[in-house]
């Protein structure tokens, strides 16, 4: 009886994290949408601005307002790889072998790599915007 009521354990906590992991994902894809959607649609503004006027002086702002959206891009995306971390070592809680955790040491490294780049990027923004 003792051995039943472990397995339901393990099973309701797997089948938990799976809906977790789950929802997390699918989260985390309409943020990457919503965050691709809106900086084309700032671009796309700006576009249009720079073709409706041409007074002097509105290239250096129509530049910053570029910088700007390309920043909070990439913040959104850096949060979304944080949170795509996280669902990854949830799944891999579940299934704890070499391989797995091969994978998301090889996916984590990856996705470090990335956030410190976007990180950078932001970085050398500020430094435009000086």
């Amino acid at each position: 009886m003792v051995e039943f009521s472990e397995n339901v354990g393990e099973i309701l906590l797997k089948q938990l994290i799976d809906h977790t992991v789950f929802a997390l994902e699918a989260l985390i894809a309409i943020s990457i949408i919503t965050i691709v959607v809106i900086t084309l649609a700032s671009f796309f503004k700006i576009t249009l601005s720079r073709i409706t006027k041409r007074e002097e002086g509105q290239g250096q702002q129509r530049s910053t307002k570029i910088h700007h959206t390309v920043i909070r891009m990439i913040r959104g995306l850096l949060i979304s790889l944080d949170f795509l971390i996280a669902a990854d070592i949830l799944k891999t809680m579940l299934v704890p072998s070499i391989i797995e955790l091969g994978m998301l040491a090889i996916i984590v490294v990856i996705r470090i790599l990335l956030s410190w780049s976007m990180s950078k990027e932001i970085h050398d923004h500020r430094g435009y915007d000086k």
